[in-house]
């Protein structure tokens, strides 16, 4: 007589463990709108996104001999409530509804010359000279009913942020930068606000 029995594991009962590890295993990857961030405000903490907005202006550049470039920036708003986006900075910026709120701010200055665009697919660096580049990072909590900014150092502003897809009126991509103790990693969407 055998000292231990030997089962036989169902293949029904495999396959729908290997299913569902996979479905967990992929349900936060690649897209999607989830941000970590750490700063002191904020502490670190993962951020579901709610809305996401992004609008461009038109940036100039003058070098030392007077020669004047151009080059599309877009200024990206990410938060945890329902940001107005009626007029945008201003109303993006109005003062955030709660306590728990928080809303992470970015800027990418597009490839030279590009004048009125939307954002252009590729890799934004924080640590470019002036184009294709990340110029700025803030984070904005809400503590005791008062809005707290954060603004990365730009002099210490390190990582990358990908614009992977830009289709119709939205742009999303993947966020990694840090400054010091203040970080943002992960990935948004966010509606491309038109002028009128």
């Amino acid at each position: 007589m055998p000292l231990h029995k030997v089962r036989k594991l169902n293949p029904l009962l495999l396959f729908v463990v290997a299913i569902t590890l996979v479905f967990v295993g992929c349900s936060k990857s690649g897209g999607g709108n989830d941000l970590h961030v750490k700063s002191p405000p904020t502490g670190e903490k993962d951020l579901a996104v709610k809305s996401s907005y992004a609008y461009g202006v038109v940036k100039t550049f003058t070098d030392v001999n007077g020669k004047m470039t151009t080059a599309s920036t877009y200024n990206f708003y990410v938060a945890n409530y329902d940001l107005d986006a009626g007029n945008f900075g201003m109303t993006l910026e109005k003062p955030m509804p709660s306590d728990d709120s928080v809303r992470v701010v970015f800027s990418l200055v597009g490839a030279e010359g590009a004048k009125d665009t939307p954002p252009e697919t590729g890799t934004y660096s924080a640590k470019a000279d002036k184009y294709m580049k990340v110029e700025s990072v803030g984070i904005i909590a809400r503590k005791n009913g008062a809005d707290i900014k954060t603004w990365f150092d730009r002099g210490k502003l390190s990582g990358e942020v990908k614009v992977t897809s830009v289709s119709g009126d939205s742009a999303s991509g993947d966020i990694d930068v840090t400054a010091g103790d203040n970080t943002i990693k992960g990935s948004f969407t966010a509606k491309i606000l038109q002028r009128k």
